[in-house]
């Protein structure tokens, strides 16, 4: 075997990528579907790797066919991300015989493979690996066929899961234990990772387009690519394990209430907010709320959730701001800053204002009194 800086650099992503498939297998995980799932995700990484390693040290010489363990794999990456990516943000996910569907295109391209090569002798196939080393391989129109449905299948499948996530924040699922924004920002890591991979063939349909050959540079970049995507999950694992394969459990399961309990509490919230303006108070605390409505913070927390879709924070942020445009619309406060406004219904910093001012109406503070202005 023949080491480089390409090989060593396999060696890494290997023995990264097989170090995190022993730990998600031995331990124990709530969440199964998605443990599966990203346990098959390294498996198809660590194949393709393996490939393009038996490529990098010349050992398709000594063993040959070693390299057609990852041909077609691309294939796989899309569903497998997709399924898991269901399995991470829908409670009611359950694999079943349909989702096979996603693996034929896979099915059919081994199909293809062994009719291809089955007839050809071990040697010409390492001449030919040979040659695609040395960048001599010539592409013909049948070959860039195959990049074509690779990065074909990567696209559609990047915009299946970005549908999908799309949705789900649109729509989002039950207040969770471990919370569903956090799953998001994981998904959207490994989606762009995922998204490079389709970006890296699109990049040699173009090199292929115009220079006719094909040379293991594209390998190599496939390889970096793939490895950037076991080292954020890695990272991930390092940050918290648990966003790998997240559970299920209600954030207030233990929590029992009637609904018209929720009805008279949520009238106490909105008395409090509406008539007692408790939100002026800069150092509000859901706590002081759940004190003066004989609760507790779990419960008003439910209440302000389920009720009114928000946090408590941005239940406060919600009146202050309100406030503001109520007082930027009426003369009485017309010698008064904006910032000076603000500070009296409860903020306190300009910044944090500023920010939540133009989240929740889509202009700034100063762009809205201009707008008053011209009315």
């Amino acid at each position: 075997m023949i080491f480089s800086l390409w090989s060593i650099l396999l060696i890494a992503f290997l023995s990264q990528c097989l170090f995190l498939f022993v730990s998600l297998l031995i331990k124990p995980a709530a969440n199964q579907n998605a443990r599966l799932l990203l346990l098959f995700l390294l498996v198809i990484i660590f194949c393709v790797q393996f490939s393009n390693f038996s490529e990098a040290t010349y050992l398709y010489r000594t063993v040959h066919g070693i390299t057609n363990i990852g041909r077609g794999m691309v294939l796989l990456l899309g569903p497998v991300l997709y399924l898991y990516t269901l399995s991470v943000i829908s409670s009611d996910f359950k694999f079943k015989y349909i989702h096979l569907l996603h693996f034929v295109p896979y099915l059919l391209a081994l199909v293809v493979i062994w009719i291809q090569e089955n007839p050809v002798d071990d040697r010409i196939l390492v001449l030919t690996i040979d040659a695609l080393i040395e960048g001599r391989i010539q592409i013909d129109g049948k070959t860039s066929l195959w990049f074509i449905a690779y990065f074909a299948h990567l696209t559609i499948y990047f915009f299946l899961i970005r549908r999908f996530l799309l949705q789900s924040v649109k729509n989002p699922p039950a207040q969770y234990r471990f919370p569903v924004e956090q799953r998001f920002k994981w998904l959207q890591k490994l989606t762009i990772t995922f998204c490079l991979v389709a970006v890296v063939f699109l990049g040699i349909i173009i090199y292929v387009a115009v220079t006719g050959v094909y040379t293991v540079t594209g390998n190599f970049i496939y390889s970096m690519v793939l490895g950037a995507m076991i080292y954020t999950i890695a990272f991930q694992a390092l940050s918290d394990v648990r966003t790998l394969k997240p559970d299920f459990d209600k954030k207030y399961a233990s929590v029992n209430i009637e609904e018209q309990t929720e009805d008279a509490l949520l009238k106490k919230v909105l008395h409090f907010f509406e008539r007692e303006k408790i939100y002026r108070h800069p150092e509000i605390k859901i706590s002081e709320l759940a004190k003066k409505a004989h609760t507790t913070p779990h419960v008003i927390s439910r209440v302000i959730n389920n009720r009114l879709n928000k946090s408590f924070s941005e239940l406060v942020s919600y009146y202050r701001t309100e406030e503001v445009k109520q007082r930027l619309a009426d003369p009485a406060y017309k010698h008064y800053s904006i910032m000076g406004i603000a500070m009296d219904v409860g903020f306190t910093s300009k910044s944090a204002f500023n920010e939540t001012f133009k989240k929740q109406n889509g202009m700034t503070p100063s762009q809205y009194l201009k707008m008053l202005e011209e009315r």
